[in-house]
């Protein structure tokens, strides 16, 4: 036993020992020194080292290693070339005897040391160390190594080195400020490698378009909602948001079904322990033709029934970039339920041969959707009696109905000791919309009292719109003139912040504050900026308070006239809000007339 100790050989250092003395510092011909072929290209911005240098000197040697007669470098190749573009015949060096692996163990450490190293060059000198060798071809390191090495996190380590996924064109726009750093982790972990090409010039072309400039962040970059969405919309391949049929095999005849396919990482779970979501299609190809089939498939059927297809950009704009309809939109997905149906049916369902012919639409996950327009949906439900309105009118006929018989037959229920004369039982009101239902199958009742025209509702839209603007105008004028010590200002904010909204508020109040004085081009956010930079503190306070209420000014809740936030604040601020109504319509009541009798509003 004491001689196998003996001869037990100590395990390899990864790194020699720390030396105890610093290496001398000795001048080097220029025409001696050639540059590493690992490092990455230092040719780039050397104007501004180069004048350093001329005026201040050169503040760090290089670091050199023997090559024969010649010299190469290990780190400082930027200074080097400054040194050659100044014509100088010698630099400063310091000269060690490194082998390939302790070399680059050296320039790492050198480059991570600099001050907020940028966070691909961190990714790649890690990627370096990573590719180390020893004699054996068995790496060198690994990221909790590389993490002592450097004196960072192991956490650190793996998310830099997740960027080493980028592919060259990726990694070109990221050190040229061209993408953000958070939209270059998401290109990394969402799309594959040989896709990042395509993807750039995808994202490119995206914020050279007009319609996309509301994406992009002050420096004309997409930000990251937009680089995200484009990601889900053209390379996501989760399963979870496929629009086909996990169980449809023969939308793609030759891959089969999804549900026993060896590629979903649900499948695998030894292989794919850390997938997110569950599950995942690590075959984005497949994935992209069954979608490809899908799509092709639906617009085909809404073809033969004389429906539209709309484009990207037309279903872009209908879908505001996501995955759902806004709440104030003029369209319906012919899919969703009608909650307001005592049955609960879809609305398709609802209309029955009725429906339309439907338009196609595409969610920013590319999954299809059926549309039709609210207004004319509406119409059509109260032209035949199946409004909300009316079926709740059938259903509480049907029941009075029910209840009335109930009552010509108190007598005898009272005399049953089991079954009280008033109760609630579930099996009649099955029956009640059993009754129903057959309603709905009879002829449809004739037209309802009260406007339906496409004319009538948009009127009372403008009217809704405008009085809404006055009364949150009616609402700053009074918070701009209050007292410093007025607190209604804090409240209000406060409450609103807590729902959130939408950005247009800001477009909104440029729009009410600028008009037509907004520079072509120029963004709301830059636009409604430089304005409060010449307000008073009770102007900007009022400013704040404008964005605030209309922040949350597109969400009403279903049945009420004015957002909550926007009925707070007149509550608080004393608005005589049926008053400014009243006035509103008057006003665009009068406007319609003109346009209607032909004559110029205000002519009369």
């Amino acid at each position: 036993m004491a001689s196998t100790a003996k001869t037990k050989k100590p395990a390899r250092k990864a790194t020699p020992a720390a030396r105890s003395a610093p290496l001398p510092v000795v001048s080097i011909p220029i025409s001696k020194i050639d540059p590493s072929p690992l490092n990455r290209d230092a040719k780039t911005d050397l104007a501004p080292l180069v004048a350093s240098i001329k005026a201040h000197g050169l503040q760090q040697a290089i670091k050199v290693r023997p090559k024969g007669d010649r010299y190469e470098i290990v780190y400082g190749e930027r200074r080097w070339r400054a040194f050659c573009e100044l014509g100088s015949a010698e630099i400063p060096a310091t000269v060690e005897n490194l082998d390939n692996n302790r070399a680059a163990e050296v320039r790492a450490l050198e480059n991570l040391q600099r001050k907020d190293p940028h966070a691909l060059e961190e990714a790649e000198e890690y990627e370096r160390l990573l590719a180390l060798t020893d004699g054996k071809s068995q790496p060198v390191h690994t990221p909790e190594t590389i993490a002592k090495l450097s004196g960072r996190s192991v956490g650190h380590v793996y998310n830099r080195l997740k960027l080493t996924a980028l592919a060259p064109e990726i990694r070109k726009a990221l050190y040229k400020s061209e993408l953000t750093l958070t939209g270059a982790f998401l290109v990394a972990r969402g799309i594959p490698t040989p896709l990042q090409a395509e993807a750039w010039k995808k994202m490119r072309e995206y914020a050279e378009n007009e319609a996309f400039e509301e994406e992009l962040d002050d420096e004309e970059r997409l930000t990251a909602r937009a680089i995200q969405n484009i990601i889900d919309h053209d390379y996501s391949s989760r399963l979870a948001s496929a629009p086909f049929s996990l169980k449809d095999a023969k939308l793609v005849s030759v891959a089969g079904t999804c549900e026993a396919c060896p590629k979903r990482s649900g499948n695998q779970p030894h292989l794919f322990e850390q997938s997110d979501p569950k599950d995942t299609c690590t075959d984005l190809t497949c994935f992209r033709a069954k979608v490809e089939a899908y799509v092709e498939r639906e617009k085909q059927r809404v073809l033969s029934v004389g429906g539209k297809v709309l484009s990207d950009d037309e279903s872009r704009r209908i879908f505001n970039g996501g995955s759902q309809l806004p709440f104030n939109s003029k369209w319906i997905d012919l899919d969703q339920v009608n909650y307001e149906d005592p049955k609960r049916r879809t609305w398709r369902g609802l209309l029955g041969d009725l429906c339309p012919a439907p338009v196609l639409a595409f969610t920013s996950q590319a999954k299809p959707v059926l549309l039709a327009e609210r207004a004319a949906i509406l119409a059509t439900l109260k032209e035949h009696g199946l409004d909300p309105e009316s079926l709740r009118k059938k259903a509480d006929e049907k029941r009075n109905k029910k209840a009335s018989a109930e009552n010509a037959d108190s007598a005898k229920a009272a005399t049953t000791p089991d079954r009280p004369a008033h109760h609630d039982d579930p099996d009649e009101e099955e029956d009640v919309d059993e009754d129903l239902d057959q309603d709905l199958d009879e002829e449809p009742s004739a037209a309802v009292e009260g406007p339906t025209s496409p004319a009538d509702q948009r009127f009372q839209a403008s009217v809704t719109r405008t009085t809404r603007q006055r009364i949150l105008g009616a609402i700053v004028a009074a918070a701009e003139a209050a007292g410093s010590d007025d607190n209604r200002f804090v409240q209000v904010v406060y409450e609103t912040t807590l729902h959130g909204g939408y950005h247009n508020a800001i477009i909104d109040a440029v729009k009410r504050r600028l008009g037509q004085k907004r520079p072509k081009g120029e963004y709301p956010a830059t636009a409604i900026a430089k304005h409060s930079e010449g307000l008073s503190a009770q102007q900007l306070r009022a400013l704040i308070l404008e964005l605030a209420i209309g922040r949350s000014g597109y969400y009403v809740t279903s049945g009420s006239k004015l957002p909550r936030d926007l009925e707070r604040a007149i509550e608080l601020y004393k608005i005589d809000a049926p008053g400014i109504e009243k006035t509103v319509t008057d006003e665009l009541g009068a406007k319609r007339a003109a346009r209607l009798a032909g004559a110029k509003p205000g002519s009369a």
